[in-house]
């Protein structure tokens, strides 16, 4: 489970403003992975998740309502197509992926209220074997202006390093 070291009231709502301009922009990510009951329910549960759960509630419920695919098409490395397993993950790392980014940016919102210009980079979940790319960001400072280009915009979330699948990084206030 992550750590959001300024997961409180003040974030919280200011994390539901994010995720409402991100629905009226048409930023919000949906997983191909989503079945038609996850597609209808991943708004609702992520608000709320975002009110008062955390990420680990948010993937519980993905699973324990079964709003996940349980096969997927893939390509094979020597051409063709086969169906496989949707990985076991899949629901863990959708919601860490996309509540990390909502409280990213209502932790933005919030500090650019309270007059504060970066964030700082933090490890928010250990893991095992940690990528150099994240290990690299750890304790470094970020503009709010710049976290918010990588994060805004659904695609461009896709490349931000703060976000990527597993990788346990989030940002704090300073």
């Amino acid at each position: 489970m992550f750590n959001f070291e300024n997961l409180d009231d003040t974030t919280r709502a200011a994390m539901l403003e994010a995720i409402e301009e991100a629905e009226h922009s048409g930023n919000i990510y949906y997983s191909a992975r989503f079945n038609e009951a996850g597609n209808r329910q991943w708004l609702s549960l992520l608000k709320q998740a975002a009110r008062e759960h955390n990420e680990h509630w948010l993937a519980y419920q993905l699973e324990a309502n079964g709003l996940m695919k349980g096969f997927e098409g893939a390509h094979k490395p020597t051409g063709g197509y086969t169906i496989k397993h949707v990985p076991h993950t899949a629901a863990e790392t959708m919601a860490e992926g996309q509540f990390n980014r909502f409280y990213i940016l209502g932790l933005c919102k919030r500090a650019r209220a309270e007059g504060i210009s970066h964030l700082i980079v933090y490890r928010a979940k250990q893991r095992s074997e940690p990528r150099q790319e994240s290990q690299s960001l750890i304790g470094t400072s970020l503009s709010i202006d710049e976290i918010e280009a990588q994060l805004k915009e659904t695609k461009a979330s896709f490349n931000s390093p703060l976000v990527k699948p597993n990788s346990g990084i989030s940002v704090k206030l300073p």
